[in-house]
């Protein structure tokens, strides 16, 4: 239990099991989309030869995200509240889901070179 918060009044109980709540639901439906597709779309799409640099590539920038995000998540509870962070968070996968819908294709039943092909083609 928060007894004394620094920058903001001390919110509700309610408040934190909403938020609790909140956090737990974007985990579970982050956890079944944006953050394991990212991974099957880079190992599927990217070319074989270029793949482990890719990968290592990618990894950095998840990291660099996530570092971003987590210092940025209080000092943004705190000036503008949850809701602002939380909307901030469904922005963002709104724009992943927009950008996997219109520029990620399907790659059921096909093999890499297949893959290969689609994107030499553009």
């Amino acid at each position: 239990m928060i007894d004394h918060a620094l920058i903001t009044p001390v919110p509700s109980t309610r408040n934190g099991w909403l938020t609790a709540i909140a956090i737990f639901a974007f985990m579970a439906f982050f956890a079944v989309g944006p953050g394991v597709c990212v991974w099957l779309a880079l190992s599927e799409l990217m070319p074989t030869r270029i793949r482990s640099n890719g990968m290592s590539i990618a990894l950095f920038l998840n990291q660099a995200v996530s570092t971003t995000i987590a210092a940025v998540f209080l000092p943004t509870v705190g000036k503008y509240g949850y809701s602002a962070m939380f909307f901030g968070f469904a922005g963002c996968t709104v724009v992943y889901f927009l950008t996997a819908a219109i520029f990620l294709p399907e790659t059921k039943g096909k093999t890499l070179e297949e893959i290969e092909a689609h994107f030499s083609r553009r």
